[in-house]
């Protein structure tokens, strides 16, 4: 059945009102990413152009005829974004109808389950399960830091200790009561993604630690809650999540789908990967990549399993349908604890979608996919072509090698998937992608 594609990644219910241009960005680089979901005879919905060569790559590695697909971008987009305004527009819903005209069965396939998809499902006669859940906004709270605190304490998830602030005398009080546990806490901006709203408050000179875009050395009598206020919060956020923070010995996620008949399916597990930048002044760790499956023990990732299923479970009886990660880590002491949720595509599933269709759905028992972010290129068919020189290439008779994802032009940087038979030969794989 021929999906549409909707690469509604970055939007409002997301990222807030006001997104940065950093946010901006990572939202277009999101739908080159998003490209390698396509199937033969799907239509994908783009706030940006895809570029040819990649669509054409995307098939020739996943054998099928890119010609098949239809590639349709708003006109006159002043942003990156596909927003529910845009995705409503007279001009897009009439392209819609006219190119699903040709077939008579089609499915929705987006990013994040807004209000305005499921508007767009009922016009388009494509109705699904989850729709009424969508219409009043439900998948929102699958994707605010706040709700997930109160959902996950409503399953007994594994928490770190920490409360909802919505003013700066809250924001004080929730500093003053959790700082005393590891002389370190975390504030979340409630809808920033991608840990780009978060700050770290710590009374012990540290390092960039992970989870947030900046960590800061903090004379706690000297504390303003008001300026961090000030500075965190957005017109349409006005919210923040205190937490204390943990030292992390494993830092990972777990994907599930819950399907239209109500029934769970573990999809993915993945490490998440970070180093330090070499600019000294950088003051957030950079995200290197995914690695899958999952560094953990089989003990630790079948109770990390048990506890996230419950979650899963919530969001099912609630009436999300689609896909939906959860963040957590075992901290240094040994502890499980679980930081967030989100009820979208994340960033392991696009791996798992290549890895799947490459190798089978039992790739984890003897494979490791690991992506591998910031490749230093001038341009997609620049990497492709260094990948074919160096012999690094994937091999569809071995079943290993390297695959260029998408390329970020303006930073000169593309994000490769390693393919490997186990963990050493994928982190050798990398070295010699970043060697250069």
């Amino acid at each position: 059945m021929p999906r549409i594609l909707i690469m509604n990644a970055g939007t409002p219910q997301m990222s807030g009102a006001h997104l940065t241009k950093a946010q901006l960005s990572l939202a277009a680089n999101s739908a080159f990413r998003s490209a390698w979901f396509a199937q033969e005879g799907d239509l994908i919905v783009s706030p940006v152009v895809i570029p040819a060569d990649l669509l054409s790559f995307i098939g020739g590695t996943l054998n099928f005829h890119s010609s098949a697909l239809r590639l349709l971008v708003p006109a006159s987009r002043q942003s990156t974004i596909l927003d529910d305004c845009t995705l409503l527009s007279k001009t897009v819903v009439e392209r819609l109808k006219r190119h699903i005209r040709q077939k008579s069965d089609w499915q929705l396939y987006p990013c994040y389950s807004t209000e305005g998809v499921a508007r767009l499902a009922a016009i388009l006669g494509i109705p699904k399960t989850g729709d009424d859940f969508a219409l009043q906004r439900g998948p929102d709270l699958l994707n605010r830091k706040s709700h997930f605190r109160q959902l996950a304490t409503s399953v007994a998830l594994p928490l770190p200790h920490g409360s909802v602030a919505t003013d700066p005398n809250g924001l004080f009080k929730a500093v003053t009561s959790l700082k005393s546990e590891t002389g370190t806490v975390i504030v979340k901006l409630d809808n920033g993604a991608g840990g780009v709203g978060n700050v770290i408050l710590t009374s012990n000179k540290s390092d960039p630690l992970p989870g947030a875009r900046d960590t800061r050395w903090v004379s706690w009598p000297s504390f303003d809650p008001e300026a961090l206020w000030s500075e965190m919060t957005t017109a349409s956020c006005k919210t923040l999540v205190v937490e204390s923070y943990h030292l992390a010995r494993s830092l990972f996620y777990l994907e599930y789908t819950i399907q239209d008949d109500a029934s769970i399916a573990f999809v993915n597990s993945g490490s998440i990967r970070l180093r330090k930048s070499a600019d000294r002044s950088e003051r957030a760790l950079i995200r290197t990549g995914l690695e899958l499956p999952s560094d953990l023990e089989e003990e630790q990732l079948l109770a990390a399993q048990a506890h996230a299923y419950r979650f899963v479970a919530l969001a099912r009886d609630l009436g999300y349908r689609g896909m939906i990660n959860i963040d957590a880590i075992f901290a240094q002491d040994g502890r499980l604890l679980f930081n967030e949720a989100n009820g979208r595509w994340g960033g392991g599933s696009v791996l798992h979608n290549i890895a799947v269709r490459l190798l089978g759905v039992d790739y984890f028992g003897c494979n490791v996919i690991l992506s591998v972010r910031n490749v230093r290129s001038a341009s997609f068919r620049a990497a492709h072509d260094r990948l074919v020189k160096d012999g690094l290439i994937f091999d569809h008779t071995r079943k290993e090698g390297v695959i260029p994802l998408a390329a970020d032009e303006k930073a000169g940087t593309v994000e490769c998937v390693v393919i490997a038979p186990n963990r050493p030969a994928a982190h050798d794989q990398q070295h010699r992608l970043l060697k250069s």
